[in-house]
């Protein structure tokens, strides 16, 4: 059974392996929430180019080498290619990483959330790995309620207001 968690990202080392459909989603999800991306892919979709661009990540156009996760608070594996996101899995806990592989969530220290932000708060929802579309159905409802009942911002404990 998992904990929820919520934890600091902002400026840690996060390195994303794979850049593909799956690597871009929790790339712009890290992202969202402050890491210090670095993406390792030989190939990388077009709005990883763009934000590479814009300097809001680094990249480097390789296979993932175990040099790359020295240091990083988590390590994201979504190759496509079984056998590289299990070798980045290994080298990820060994460094002490946090590790998330996108194929095989037997092999995942955490799983990324549906996530649903108003303001001050921030809701994650997950199905344990297995339904992905029931979690994600779920967070959509949440969005749906923080911006029917919460509108355009909520206020922290001291009555300003947060954006």
């Amino acid at each position: 059974m998992r904990f929820p968690m919520f934890v600091e990202l902002e400026g840690r080392k996060a390195v994303v392996a794979g850049a593909g459909t799956i690597g871009t989603r929790r790339i712009l999800a890290l992202l969202e929430f402050g890491a210090g991306v670095t993406v390792i892919s030989p190939e990388i979709s077009g709005e990883v180019r763009s934000l590479w661009d814009a300097g809001r990540l680094q990249c480097e156009l390789r296979e993932v080498e175990e040099r790359d996760v020295e240091d990083a608070f988590l390590v994201v594996a979504a190759t496509g290619d079984r056998q590289v996101n299990h070798q980045a899995a290994l080298w990820g806990r060994a460094a002490g990483a946090f590790v998330n592989v996108a194929d095989r969530k037997e092999e995942c220290d955490f799983y990324f959330p549906g996530i649903a932000r108003e303001g001050i708060l921030t809701a994650g929802v997950c199905a344990g790995g297995e339904a992905h579309g029931l979690a994600k159905e779920a967070a959509a409802e949440i969005r749906r309620l923080f911006a029917e009942k919460y509108g355009a911002g909520v206020r922290n404990e001291t009555g300003r207001k947060q954006e």
